[in-house]
């Protein structure tokens, strides 16, 4: 029993995925660590998770024990685990007794910290360190190409631990998200479809974002006209409705797709005018031959809106035998075969998207549509602060929205491309809504008035915010 040379490129980009993880990781636990002496690192952690996993999964090969331990072996060297003194046969009663079985059976603390990081971030870590953990397990188990009950059941347990009820599950195994994604196309194909002047003031009535506005409105106009011109018999220019949306997180990215995607069931470009968001965990399969099926399910599910691939650029960023090639070239000739009823928009950074875009000939002449979100300034980050608070039913004394306004000027002023934008004013909301709570929940009495009023102490200091996201504060 052996890895198979076809498995080398999943193993390179798990690996790389893995050393990715090793810093956020490592912050998160320092971060958060109330144990006696120096907190772990996040390698160590996260090595001897891989380490238990492989133990577990080799364990129940139908092989030899010294099979096991050879096949054991060799996959600590393709990932760079120590694992001296590591044996098998490992006494399935006394090594996996019920307190390790338990800690198999529970979330894997990587997982909790890199939510918890995650949360001060607004990146996305803990979801790669799932797919990453989950596509390890499928290599271990399905390496020879044959998969028993028994490696079956303790891999969906694997999976149901890894995917807790609400988290991002691998799509081929969310029945349920596909379900969710049909009952939301019937839906909207059930609705008549809303006007485009009604939709058109929807985007209008966002905060900031006005040049893309402007851009969007242009994009309608044009296809209008389009419209027009080809019920009169006229020439029309070819156009890709494809677009890219670059810029940093938090800037609405998703919240225009979704309106897009309902305009061009208006203009009847799209039947049905749902989005479906995804990334690269979402159409790169963890093992050979997998990726293409993976993506026409995803591009099936899409058929009739929008499909949305968030940080698109992931899809390119392994070495040349990495899987996201495959996936990039057989999302291009779905879009060739559905081009009448499919759009799809690609999102990311504003650099890792032109490179993204070079790494293929066919992307560039599919997607030459471009919209950049700015990040929001510190005034348009107070009025989504006053939002949040608006929907929740809480007021803001003077005081406080002064306050507020300080705090988003000191953020913005220290940003980088990593800023969350409108999620680091949720994450302030949210702590300033806990810091209320806090200094409410003792008064003697507690009155409507008090429970929806927002003081100015109530507001964190932009150097607790910066400390909440591990970031460096520096007060001019």
């Amino acid at each position: 029993m052996s890895l198979s040379p076809g498995n080398t490129p999943l193993i390179a980009v798990l690996v790389k995925t893995f050393n990715e993880l090793h810093a956020p990781l490592s912050a998160s636990i320092g971060a958060i660590w109330r144990g006696t002496g120096s907190p772990p690192e996040g390698k160590t952690i996260l090595q001897n998770q891989l380490i238990l996993t492989a133990q577990r999964f080799v364990n129940i090969r139908e092989c030899s024990d010294q099979e096991k331990q050879r096949y054991f072996e060799e996959i600590c060297r393709c990932f760079n685990l120590q694992c001296e003194g590591e044996r098998f046969p490992v006494r399935d009663k006394s090594f996996f007794d019920s307190n390790i079985i338990q800690k198999l059976n529970r979330m894997p603390a990587s997982v909790s910290y890199l939510e918890e990081y995650d949360a001060r971030h607004g990146t996305n870590f803990a979801d790669k360190a799932r797919s990453a953990l989950f596509q390890f397990a499928n290599l271990i188990i399905k390496s020879d190409g044959k998969v028993t009950k028994s490696e079956e059941a303790a891999l969906l347990k694997f999976k149901e631990t890894v995917y807790p009820p609400g988290s991002n599950a691998p799509k081929e195994l969310e029945k349920d998200t596909a379900r969710e994604t049909q009952e939301q196309v019937e839906a909207l194909e059930a609705e008549p479809p809303r006007s485009l002047e009604d939709l058109l003031e929807e985007l209008g009535s966002l905060i900031g974002l006005e040049r893309v506005k402007n851009e969007v409105k242009q994009l309608v106009n044009f296809l209008r006209v389009q419209q027009m011109r080809q019920a009169k018999g006229m020439p029309t220019l070819p156009v890709s409705r494809h677009l890219v949306f670059y810029g940093n997180p938090g800037t609405g990215k998703t919240t225009v797709a979704r309106l897009l995607a309902q305009i061009y069931r208006a203009l009847e470009i799209l039947s049905a005018g749902h989005l479906l968001e995804t990334d690269r965990s979402g159409l790169v399969a963890g093992y050979v031959g997998q990726t293409a099926l993976k993506v026409k399910e995803v591009v099936n599910k899409a058929l009739g809106g929008i499909l949305f691939i968030d940080e698109a650029y992931s899809l390119s960023s392994g070495d040349g035998e990495d899987f996201g090639r495959e996936a990039v070239e057989t999302l291009l000739k779905m879009m060739e075969d559905h081009r009448h009823d499919l759009v799809v928009v690609v999102a990311g950074y504003t650099t890792k998207m032109d490179e993204f875009l070079s790494s293929n000939p066919g992307l560039r002449s599919r997607f030459n549509k471009f919209i950049y979100f700015e990040d929001y300034t510190a005034e348009q980050l107070k009025q989504i602060f006053q939002s949040f608070c608006k929907k929740a039913g809480f007021i803001l004394t003077p005081a406080a929205e002064e306050r507020l306004a300080n705090v988003f000027g000191l953020l913005t002023a220290l940003r980088d491309e990593s800023f969350g934008n409108a999620r680091a004013a949720r994450n302030l909301f949210e702590a300033t809504i806990s810091k209320q709570a806090n200094r409410i929940v003792s008064l003697p009495e507690i009155d409507e008035r008090v429970l929806s009023t927002i003081e100015a102490e109530d507001i964190p200091e932009a150097e607790e915010m910066q400390t909440r996201t591990d970031q460096p504060f520096t007060r001019n």
